[in-house]
């Protein structure tokens, strides 16, 4: 169980770890939309529809793997708390169109990275 949990905070920290350097680096760039955030939710969704493809190829690669990967590092890079709260910020001041974009530059931008690389990986190791 112990070494269970370390295995899960050490994936957490080095996600944790990435989206903060994420949001150092890109947020400044673009002052009204957090770019941070985006990118990290794009490239979580491109890691677990690679992720998916392997486990689905390779059902043998073990479940601390899996709890590291998918749980821990990918679970705290792409946590859709700060997602939410910056839609809220838009909305309650009374930005709509930009929250309603961010709505949509994430959720579809998300699952395309998702879809696209689960077919990549598919042809890839077919």
């Amino acid at each position: 169980m112990l070494s269970t949990l370390l295995l899960i905070s050490s994936g957490a920290a080095l996600g944790a770890g990435l989206r903060w350097g994420l949001g150092l680096w890109l947020n400044p760039l673009f002052a009204m939309f957090s770019f941070g955030t985006l990118i990290a939710n794009y490239f979580g969704c491109f890691i677990i529809g690679l992720l998916l493809a392997l486990f689905w190829h390779f059902p043998q690669i073990s479940n601390e793997w899996k709890l590291f990967l998918v749980t821990g590092f990918l679970g705290s890079l792409t946590t859709f708390s700060s997602f939410s709260a910056e839609v809220m910020e838009n909305l309650l001041n009374g930005k709509w169109m930009m929250g309603l974009g961010v709505i949509a530059a994430h959720l579809f931008g998300s699952l395309l990275f998702t879809w696209f690389d689960v077919l990549f990986m598919r042809a890839c190791l077919d």
